[in-house]
């Protein structure tokens, strides 16, 4: 290995690490954190009698970085805690989120709230834009 790559790594690593003490790990399905994530009805992300506080759930890190690049701001991120240690990609999008709430969980809660393997390990709630 390259000093040049071992470097790299040794950057991510501390950047995984400083990732992790940051986010609030969700050991349990009903946590309150996760009402947007699991709770909310589309009709109530949608919010039609307070559009301004509508909200949308962005599925991969390549939405996610698609809406930030759109201008949309971030709510909160659940991640897989898996993806936050070994995911280049997923990484990547955390290190735009700036000071937003990050969660992380094992793959079993998440899988229990989605139903499904989530498209690698990562929603995020965005603020939906005015419409027209």
């Amino acid at each position: 290995m390259t000093k040049k790559r071992k470097m790299i790594m040794d950057n991510t690593e501390t950047a995984n690490i400083r990732l992790l003490q940051n986010a609030k790990e969700i050991m349990d399905f009903d946590a309150s954190e996760l009402d947007v994530y699991a709770r909310l009805t589309e009709a109530q992300l949608l919010n039609k009698d307070h559009p301004e506080k509508g909200l949308f759930i962005a599925e991969s890190p390549k939405v996610i970085i698609r809406a930030l690049d759109g201008g949309y701001e971030l709510v909160s991120v659940l991640v897989e805690k898996k993806q936050v240690l070994e995911d280049a990609e997923t990484i990547a999008v955390l290190g735009k989120c700036g000071n937003v709430p990050v969660y992380t969980a094992e793959f079993e809660v998440l899988t229990k709230l989605t139903g499904f393997k989530l498209t690698r390990g990562m929603l995020c709630a965005m603020k939906r834009r005015r419409l027209p």
